[in-house]
C-alpha cells in the first residue's frame, strides 16, 4: 500500500476552500447570491422598493415587480440593469432578466427624528405680540392668538 507524501506544513482552511470551490461549483452560486446584496445600489432605492430579485437559475434572473405600470417601465430598462449587475459582479452572471408580477417587500427606511430647536423670544418680540393681541377683546381668542404668535416666532428660521 502506497503512503501519501507528507505535507511540509498544514494548509490554511481558506486555501483549501478556495481550491475546492471550482470543483463544487459554489463560486458561481456565491457570485449569484451577491445580486441580492447589490440590488438597491445598482437599480436605486426608488426602483428597489418596487422590484426585487426572486431567484436566478442558469443565468436567468427573475424579478418580482409590484405593479403593472412599474413592470412596463422596467421592460425598457432590463438590458441596462443586466449590464450594471454584471459590471458590479465582475463577471457575466445575469444573461437574462424576466419580470414577474408579485409582492415586493418594501424595505423599512429609518428616518432620524428631527430635533427642533426653539428660539427664545426677545423682549422686542414679546412686546410686538402684546401690542398685536391687545386689540382682541375676547380673552380666549386673545390667548389663542398669543400662543400662535409665540409658536410661530419660536419656530421661525
Amino acid at each position: 500500500m502506497l503512503k501519501r507524501p507528507r505535507m511540509p506544513f498544514p494548509r490554511q482552511l481558506s486555501g483549501v476552500m478556495q481550491d475546492s470551490l471550482p470543483d463544487l461549483g459554489l463560486a458561481e452560486r456565491l457570485r449569484e447570491a451577491e445580486i441580492w446584496r447589490i440590488w438597491p445600489d445598482v437599480v436605486g432605492t426608488a426602483l428597489a422598493s418596487r422590484a426585487q430579485p426572486l431567484r436566478i437559475i442558469r443565468g436567468t434572473l427573475t424579478v418580482a415587480v409590484s405593479s403593472a405600470p412599474w413592470m412596463q417601465e422596467l421592460r425598457f430598462m432590463t438590458e441596462m440593469m443586466k449590464e450594471k449587475l454584471n459590471s458590479c459582479l465582475g463577471h457575466e452572471v445575469v444573461r437574462e432578466i424576466v419580470l414577474k408580477a408579485g409582492r415586493v417587500d418594501i424595505p423599512k427606511i429609518e428616518v432620524p427624528e428631527k430635533i427642533v430647536e426653539l428660539r427664545i423670544l426677545t423682549t422686542k418680540q414679546l412686546a410686538l405680540i402684546e401690542a398685536q393681541s391687545s386689540v382682541i377683546k375676547d380673552p380666549e381668542t386673545r390667548q389663542a392668538f398669543i400662543a400662535l404668535m409665540q409658536a410661530s416666532m419660536e419656530h421661525a428660521r
